[in-house]
């Protein structure tokens, strides 16, 4: 809420310091100067509850300070004299109000007179008290906006740099479909409309996931098979995959489109550059609160690498680091002929 007094709670408190207040101001004179039990109650009631109200004018004068055209001295002088006002104020109501109430009792009214000092240092006490705890309340809810206003800074930010990595996706599969398709379409009419279908498919489940978003384990190898299945019709027998994964590991969740730079790497790099069969495999487990992947494909060693052919998995690691904030969630090894990617996915 911008404005703190119609916040519920702290009225409430506000209203039991204020009675706190009125207690001790009670005990104080009934037992300390031995004013009547009613005139000491009625005086702490009615003294306290008018300047209950007219401190919640504090609220404007807190507001008022902090406002940045004002300079720290001018918010102190500004402060301090409308607290003096608004204490001599209270001081005259209250005073005018209770001899009013009790024009007969003149001991009363002597006593009355004479604790005026003593009413003016509590009520400054109370004043500064009541400031400050405004001042604390709107400094609090400045940070809590400015937490808030920074945070969602910070997804913005996220949600952008995520799309940025997402849209860097290499699409040199679906070039090589289209010319696939192109081909196929003089021989093999029927395993052209069959790509397009998949491609198709696969397009459409890739273009409408957002950058932020998680799925379960299940659908990311539902889509990994959907750009498998296109490539087997450009491959044939050459390309082989396996999935080894315990049913436990199915829901688990994970960054939308993050096994299928991996995997179309694996294509690239391991069935498109290898005269034999190469074997494609992903694998899953479950290490405490994290789940692992991995994904292992045999690649040639004497093929030289073009230029620029390690985005995909830069771009996977740069999507984890900015999701989860870690850097050691992505591991590569490379062991002879095999080509090894180790995963971590918190949960």
């Amino acid at each position: 809420m911008n404005n703190i007094i119609t916040n519920r709670i702290f009225l409430r408190n506000y209203l039991v310091f204020m009675l706190v207040v009125a207690l001790v101001h009670f005990i104080l004179f009934h037992f300390r100067y031995h004013i009547g039990l009613l005139n000491a109650f009625v005086d702490a009631m009615l003294s306290i509850a008018l300047l209950d109200f007219m401190l919640l004018s504090m609220w404007w004068v807190v507001r008022f300070a902090r406002s940045d055209a004002l300079t720290s001295f001018s918010s102190i002088r500004n402060s301090v004299l409308a607290g003096f006002f608004i204490v001599l104020t209270w001081l005259f109501l209250s005073r005018w109000l209770l001899e009013l109430m009790f024009q007969t009792q003149h001991e009363y009214l002597e006593f009355l007179k004479q604790s005026q000092p003593l009413r003016f240092i509590a009520g400054l006490f109370v004043a500064c008290l009541v400031y400050l705890s405004f001042f604390l309340s709107l400094y609090r809810r400045s940070v809590v906006e400015a937490l808030e206003r920074e945070n969602q800074l910070r997804m913005l930010v996220q949600k952008t740099e995520l799309q940025a990595l997402k849209n860097q996706l290499n699409p040199h599969f679906i070039y090589n479909s289209l010319n696939s398709i192109s081909s196929l379409t003089l021989y093999s009419p029927d395993k052209a409309r069959e790509m397009v279908g998949l491609l198709s498919d696969f397009l459409r489940t890739a273009l409408r996931q957002d950058a932020m978003q998680k799925v379960s384990l299940q659908q990311e190898l539902d889509n990994i098979s959907l750009y498998l299945q296109i490539e087997k019709i450009r491959f044939e027998e050459k390309l082989q995959w396996e999935f080894h994964i315990p049913r436990e590991c199915m829901s688990m969740q994970l960054p939308v489109m993050i096994l299928q730079p991996l995997v179309e790497n694996a294509v690239k790099h391991g069935v498109q550059h290898s005269a034999q069969t190469s074997p494609l495999q992903i694998i899953a487990e479950m290490q405490e609160s994290k789940l692992q992947v991995k994904v292992h494909n045999n690649f040639d060693p004497d093929f030289h690498r073009f230029k620029g052919e390690g985005v995909g998995v830069e771009n996977v690691r740069n999507r984890m680091k900015v999701i989860y904030g870690k850097k050691d969630l992505v591991q590569i090894h490379v062991d002879g002929k095999e080509f090894k990617v180790n995963m971590q996915f918190p949960q």
